[in-house]
């Protein structure tokens, strides 16, 4: 499969597992005060929270738009993800990945129909301009 490729070329299959638990955008917004997400938000904000091999905890933001299937995550919910052994803080999770290549896979197909629209369209006026 594509994934693992891509987890082997990047040495993602190599760094050690853990249980990261989901911290919730709402609980620190509602801790420090922060305003709340705006209406309608296509993106949920939490951070994660994990222990290395050295009994170090760990936190990282995570970030999901809401196609991925990780955006309904809720407080103290648990998911399985790896982390740099040589940078603890730095973590991969394939779901959280895949939800977001395919976001850009998206946004580069409207890109490139869109400007192959406009070029046929360009194309059409300046062909047709001498009839």
């Amino acid at each position: 499969m594509l994934i693992e490729l891509w987890e082997r070329l990047r040495g993602y299959d190599r760094w050690p597992e853990a249980q990261a638990t989901v911290v919730s955008g709402e609980r620190l917004r509602r801790k420090y005060g922060l305003p709340g997400p705006r209406k309608n938000t296509q993106f949920s904000s939490d951070l994660l929270m994990w222990t290395d091999q050295k009994g170090k905890e760990w936190y990282g933001p995570f970030v999901n738009q809401d196609t991925s299937p990780l955006f309904q995550l809720l407080d103290g919910e648990l998911i399985s993800i790896r982390y740099n052994p040589s940078n603890p803080g730095r973590f991969y999770n394939r779901e959280h990945f895949q939800s977001w290549m395919v976001m850009i896979a998206k946004a580069a197909l409207a890109i490139i129909l869109g400007g192959g629209f406009i070029a046929w369209r360009i194309w059409e006026i300046v062909a047709h301009r001498g009839r």
